[in-house]
C-alpha cells in the first residue's frame, strides 16, 4: 500500500502536466465540501464505493473501473464493501482539462478496463509514487510525459473494450443524452446551466451540445427553454390560483423573460393564453 503523498515541482519550467498528489490504499469516507484542488484520476483495485457529487449525481466505482473527477467540485466518497482499495493521483497544469476533452474521456462516469490494463495502471502509479523527485534533474519533465502517456492510455483502454463499434458508440451516446433530458425534466424549475447538465452525463459542455443536437435537432438550451414554456402553459391552464409571476418562478424563469418568450412561442401573452383556455 502507498500512503498519500504530495509532490512539488523543482524545475523553473511550468510543465503543462504535473503531479500534485498520489497514493494507493484502503479508502475510508471522505467529505470534500469545496472539492479537491486539482483534477483527480481514481482507480478501483478492489471492492466498491460510492461518489456523491454536489448536483445530486451518485456514481458507484468498483474493481476494474476508473473515474476522473474535476477539481474544485464538491463531493463525498466512501466504501460500500469491507475493503475498497483505491489508487489515485491529483493532476494539475494548463493542459489537463484541454487534453481530457480532446481525448473525449468522460468525467464523473466509471470507465471499465481489463484486468491486464488495471495492473498496468497500478504499476504506473507505483512508479510515479516511487520517483526520486529530489535526485533527478529531469524529474518534472519525465513525470509530465508519463501523465500524458497515462491519460492517452486510459482513452485507448476504455474505447477498445466497451466501445468496439460505431453503432455501440452511438447507442451509448443516445442513452446518455436521454439521461440528460430526464435530468432536465426533473430539475427544470431550478437554476440550470448547460455545463451542469453536461456534467451529469460526464461530457464536456461543447461535446454535450454537439451530441444533443445530433439526437434532438436543437441545442440543449433551446430544449430546456421549450420544456419550461410547455410546463408554464400547463400550469396556466390547470392552476388558475397561481399568478403569471408565480408560474414563471415555478418553471425556473424570470417574469419578464417568461412573458416575452411565451408570447414569441404562442403569439399571445400568458394572461391571454389563460383566458383562451378558460373558454375551451
Amino acid at each position: 500500500m502507498l500512503p498519500f503523498k504530495l509532490f512539488h515541482q523543482h524545475s523553473k519550467i511550468q510543465w503543462p502536466l504535473s503531479l500534485y498528489s498520489c497514493g494507493l490504499h484502503h479508502q475510508h469516507q471522505i467529505h470534500r465540501p469545496i472539492g479537491y484542488p486539482t483534477f483527480q484520476c481514481m482507480i478501483a483495485l478492489e471492492g466498491a464505493g460510492i461518489f456523491d457529487f454536489e448536483n445530486g449525481l451518485s456514481v458507484t466505482l468498483q474493481k476494474g473501473e476508473i473515474l476522473l473527477v474535476p477539481g474544485k467540485q464538491a463531493h463525498d466518497y466512501g466504501p460500500t464493501t469491507e475493503r475498497w482499495i483505491l489508487g489515485y493521483m491529483g493532476i494539475e497544469g494548463k493542459l489537463v482539462e484541454p487534453l481530457i476533452h480532446a481525448l473525449e474521456i468522460p468525467v464523473r462516469r466509471p470507465l471499465a478496463v481489463s484486468e491486464e490494463h488495471l495492473r498496468q495502471l497500478e504499476a504506473g502509479l507505483i512508479r510515479l509514487w516511487n520517483g526520486k523527485e529530489t535526485d533527478e534533474r529531469d524529474y518534472d519533465q519525465r513525470v509530465s510525459t508519463e501523465i500524458y502517456d497515462w491519460l492517452t492510455s486510459i482513452a485507448a483502454m476504455t474505447q477498445i473494450g466497451s466501445q468496439s463499434s460505431d453503432d455501440r458508440n452511438h447507442a451509448g451516446a443516445t442513452a446518455l443524452i436521454r439521461k440528460s433530458v430526464h435530468y432536465m425534466e426533473q430539475h427544470y424549475m431550478e437554476e440550470l446551466s448547460i455545463a451542469n447538465i453536461a456534467d451529469t452525463v460526464g461530457y464536456s459542455k461543447q461535446h454535450f451540445q454537439r451530441k444533443f443536437k445530433e439526437n434532438y435537432g436543437v441545442n440543449p438550451g433551446q430544449y430546456l427553454q421549450r420544456l419550461r414554456l410547455l410546463r408554464g402553459a400547463q400550469l396556466l391552464a390547470e392552476q388558475s390560483d397561481l399568478s403569471v409571476g408565480e408560474i414563471a418562478t415555478r418553471v425556473g424563469m424570470e417574469f419578464n423573460y417568461f412573458v416575452r418568450l411565451f408570447k414569441r412561442e404562442h403569439g399571445i401573452t400568458p394572461a391571454q393564453y389563460r383566458l383562451t383556455r378558460a373558454y375551451e
